[in-house]
């Protein structure tokens, strides 16, 4: 009797546990880059890696920070995938196939002349500032040979002082960013003709 009663007692602390547990809170707002204001032709196959990132400024959340220096996620906005991924996505999109060559990503395992390895330093906000900033690397596809080297960074001042016009300010930042190393991509990845001219 006592046995089944410590066992009835025991179920419902477990029950009481579950429901005091917080509910994840839903976003708001799912953000993503928009479409590039400029492309730019390539005349060589170039495979774009995912860009890397700490986890702050590479995952789903969205950081702001602070006069005094520290980070805090901004709440009921979010990056609609990985920023990282979103990355990737925009460069892609910023490079067309307007000339001889073409920009893949790096995971379809096409044979490609370069490769364009690329780090995230800083996507975040400052109040309603939004600040892109990345370093990247275009690599010679075989001899893994640095062929050129590049920082750029955009800024983005927001329309208004809301979670959700401050993480479309972020979306455009980050769009021009990678718009600038497309630019880079485009200039610095050409084919040498057999002649060796």
């Amino acid at each position: 009797m006592i046995r089944s009663i410590s066992i009835a007692f025991a179920a419902i602390a477990l029950s009481a546990c579950v429901s005091v547990l917080p509910e994840q809170e839903a976003p708001e707002g799912l953000y993503r880059f928009a479409a590039p204001a400029t492309t730019y032709p390539l005349d060589a196959v170039v495979a774009v890696r995912e860009p890397e990132a700490s986890r702050l400024f590479g995952g789903r959340a969205i950081a702001s920070e602070d006069q005094a220096g520290s980070l805090r996620l901004v709440r009921g906005v979010e990056w609609a995938d990985n920023a990282t991924r979103l990355m990737q996505i925009a460069m892609l999109d910023a490079l067309d196939d307007k000339g001889e060559g073409v920009a893949v990503a790096f995971e379809s395992s096409v044979q490609s002349d370069y490769e364009l390895v690329w780090r995230v330093e800083d996507l975040t906000l400052a109040g309603t500032l939004a600040r892109c900033r990345l370093e990247a690397t275009l690599v010679e596809a075989g001899t893994r040979k640095v062929v050129a080297q590049t920082n750029v960074a955009a800024e983005a001042p927001a329309a208004g002082s809301s979670n959700a016009e401050r993480a479309q300010a972020l979306a455009s930042a980050g769009r021009d960013c990678a718009g600038q190393i497309a630019g880079f991509v485009s200039e610095k990845a050409v084919v040498e003709d057999a002649s060796g001219s």
